[in-house]
């Protein structure tokens, strides 16, 4: 199975490689969804999936076009490591799939260097949105529940700023139960 609806959005996984010690889906607590993703589909199999979900009514979900949240890629791996497929996948979609939405649900783990460029380029792709994984407000809670591998907490926050004035919609989003749920919203 390489897709699943959540939020009235069709969300594909592009591939396995991770920032951080754990998916999001695992820290979601599906850990059954995530070990069902095929862990590195094809282009073709992703444009295949896609193509099949709007064949079996995939649109016909939402009431209004404004239900219809569009694709996301997430799943197990994070999208941000897997722009070469993304780079495959998008503009053929794009081509087919016209004003559908594109989501990236992400850890946003970007050495400060590459932000500005990578969130051109992904604007160039055609992604409106991304969603990044913020569950602290300081260093070394982020760290802690995060368990990057590279960057971490000023690096997720630099590229939140980064995304937000290349202009892509960014919401940051924390699994419950979250400790200081008001510092995080602020």
């Amino acid at each position: 199975m390489l897709s699943y609806l959540q939020q009235q959005r069709l969300t594909l996984q592009l591939g396995n490689m991770l920032p951080a010690a754990k998916s999001l889906l695992v820290l979601a607590g599906q850990t059954e969804l995530a070990h069902r993703l095929t862990p590195n589909p094809t282009t073709v199999e992703l444009l295949t999936v896609i193509e099949q979900a709007y064949q079996d009514g995939y649109e016909q979900h939402a009431s209004t076009e404004f239900e219809l949240q569009g694709i996301a890629f997430a799943g197990y791996g994070d999208p941000l490591l897997h722009l070469d497929r993304l780079a495959e996948v998008l503009p053929a979609f794009k081509a087919q799939r016209h004003g559908v939405p594109v989501t990236l649900v992400t850890y946003g783990l970007v050495a400060a260097a590459q932000q500005a460029e990578l969130c051109q380029q992904l604007v160039e792709l055609g992604v409106e949105k991304l969603e990044i994984f913020l569950p602290a407000t300081n260093p070394p809670a982020y760290q802690q529940i995060v368990a990057s591998q590279q960057y971490g907490f000023s690096e997720v926050c630099q590229f939140i700023h980064a995304a937000a004035e290349a202009g892509l919609l960014v919401t940051c989003f924390a699994y419950a139960p979250v400790k200081h749920a008001a510092e995080l919203r602020a």
